[in-house]
């Protein structure tokens, strides 16, 4: 009786010992995907196309190109209507078919782009789209900052169809999907404030650039704008609380600090903010603000930190 317990554990024993082992060799299936998803998704991109509501959109690709000249011809090639490369479905590209980049030259933070002349085909309606989507693709590079466009040697100071006056160093100072809310054209307020849009299953981020007249600070306007219910009836997603109140703020060493009321929260037994609602304010503020880090407060009592960088 004791032999046969003692093969009988051996038996187990072994038995466990092969079926480690085959796991070890074989792994789970499912597992090697959750790997795969989680690396692709660390390694997406970010590139500017027109969306189905004729916004200019933040939407998520993936590179394949190493180097940062690579990176900005590649990014080109995806915008240039035409060519081979793969872009979600309900995006379209901006820069007019046939466009060929030319040469292009990149030295402290400016990158220089000159066009083959198909690039001032352009129709009216999207030339200052096709820059802002250029320029802020391009600016999603770490290390480039400013964007210079040259038409087959000359420099492009003027949009293609309405002759509109281009700065010659571009960057995303020239906002994006402007809307105009002004009074007169002294004193003005260029607040670029991010927010959500959904086509069918993939959400992502809409840039718009409001030109006011206001006297408060930028803080201050994004969140006035997130938490406001006039984005209800436009094809735009906030899901800031309106009863949303920032009750202060500072700047200091590259720090931003809010302090908000309880409304920011997602549930006030956790102290837990949206990341749909955190990824919205920290976007609103990158383009703004020369920042970091961002700290996020709650009735004077630290709830989140967020980097910038």
């Amino acid at each position: 009786m004791l032999k046969k317990r003692a093969l009988r554990k051996i038996f187990i024993s072994l038995s466990c010992i092969i079926i480690v082992g085959i796991l070890y060799i074989f792994p789970d299936k499912n597992e090697s995907i959750k790997t795969n998803i989680t690396k692709s998704n660390n390694d997406n991109d970010i590139i500017y196309l027109i969306d189905n509501n004729n916004y200019i959109s933040r939407v998520s690709t993936i590179l394949t190109s190493d180097t940062i000249l690579d990176k900005v011809k590649e990014i080109i090639s995806i915008l240039t209507i035409g060519s081979n490369n793969y872009i979600r479905e309900g995006f379209t590209k901006v820069i007019p078919k046939n466009t060929k980049l030319l040469s292009l030259n990149i030295q402290d933070n400016l990158v220089k782009l000159n066009f083959s002349k198909e690039f001032l085909n352009v129709d009216i309606s999207n030339e200052e789209k096709m820059i802002e989507a250029i320029v802020y693709s391009l600016t999603s590079i770490n290390d480039i900052k400013y964007v210079s466009i040259y038409v087959e040697g000359e420099i492009l100071n003027k949009l293609p169809k309405s002759n509109k006056k281009l700065n010659t160093i571009l960057d995303r100072s020239i906002g994006i999907n402007k809307e105009f809310n002004i009074n007169n054209i002294n004193n003005t307020t260029k607040t670029t404030i991010y927010y959500m849009s959904k086509y069918k299953d993939y959400y992502y981020y809409v840039p718009v650039t409001k030109v006011t007249n206001d006297d408060i600070s930028k803080i201050e306007i994004i969140i006035k704008e997130l938490s406001s219910s006039k984005i209800l009836g436009t094809n735009l997603i906030s899901y800031l609380n309106n009863n949303t109140e920032l009750l202060s703020y500072n700047e200091t060493d590259k720090t931003l600090l809010l302090n908000f009321n309880e409304g920011i929260l997602e549930d006030i037994n956790t102290n837990n903010i949206l990341e749909e609602v955190s990824y919205s304010i920290n976007l609103s503020i990158q383009d703004n603000y020369d920042i970091n880090e961002v700290l996020y407060y709650v009735n004077d009592k630290i709830v989140s930190t967020f980097s910038l960088k």
